[in-house]
């Protein structure tokens, strides 16, 4: 074997093992999206096992907004569902209280120090776009009037997407009780949703803005309407 052919040898085999790795890579991430969504979806169920169980499936009139009782969730904690039908029919994930690492792994995260899903102010929660089942990838598939439901033990929080932007990542005033005017007294009941951007990237924060329509009872159910999936913009 001539030098010029061991060395064309050795660098197919490289490049063999290379190609190999990368695909081994790429199952890797794929597998581990598809474990986490399962796990995710099995925290949405107990969740729904601990909430009180409607007593009746009936479509019912929207009850006006009420602020729920003040009753903060420990760190960590999983408190509540949410639902965004434009991501998916199915689309659910569970909600725990706390933006650090190890929360955000599991689902999405609310923000301590935000309002409470219905409360007066603005309720903020994140979650990956990427990685850890790729929760909200297709986030910017989300339009002004899309349906995102808080689902919590007391209550379904319906609210209505207003607009979205893509800001700086130390831009902490979309978290203000009145959405980016900090120091203002809020009056009405928001909903800030952060997520990364681009979406393979974390250089920006993509944010949905969403305004509280209405806040039912569990006991009423959750009329149907409110989960079907959304027309194409």
């Amino acid at each position: 074997m001539t030098i010029r052919t061991l060395v064309r040898t050795v660098g197919e085999l490289l490049f063999t093992a290379g190609v190999l790795v990368g695909l081994f890579a790429v199952w890797l991430l794929v597998w581990q999206a598809h474990v986490q969504k399962g796990e995710q979806a099995d925290a949405v169920s107990r969740l729904e096992r601990s909430f009180d169980p409607p007593t009746s499936s009936r479509p019912a009139a929207p009850a006006a907004p009420a602020a729920p009782a003040q009753v903060e969730p420990k760190p960590g904690e999983a408190f509540a569902v949410l639902r965004i039908p434009r991501l998916g029919a199915d689309w659910a994930k569970p909600v725990l209280q706390g933006v650090g690492v190890d929360v955000l792994a599991q689902g999405m995260g609310r923000y301590p120090g935000t309002a409470q899903p219905g409360a007066v102010g603005n309720v903020g929660i994140a979650g990956h776009r990427s990685g850890h089942g790729n929760p909200l990838l297709d986030v910017d598939l989300i339009r002004p009037g899309d349906v995102l439901v808080i689902e919590t033990k007391s209550a379904y929080n319906v609210y209505r997407a207003v607009r979205h932007e893509i800001v700086a990542p130390d831009r902490i005033d979309v978290m203000a009780p009145v959405p980016e005017r900090p120091g203002v007294q809020p009056t009405e009941r928001w909903f800030s949703l952060t997520t990364c951007s681009p979406r393979w990237g974390n250089t920006s924060r993509y944010i949905v803005f969403s305004r509280l329509e209405t806040s039912i009872p569990r006991a009423q159910g959750l009329p149907a309407a409110y989960l079907a999936s959304p027309k194409e913009p």
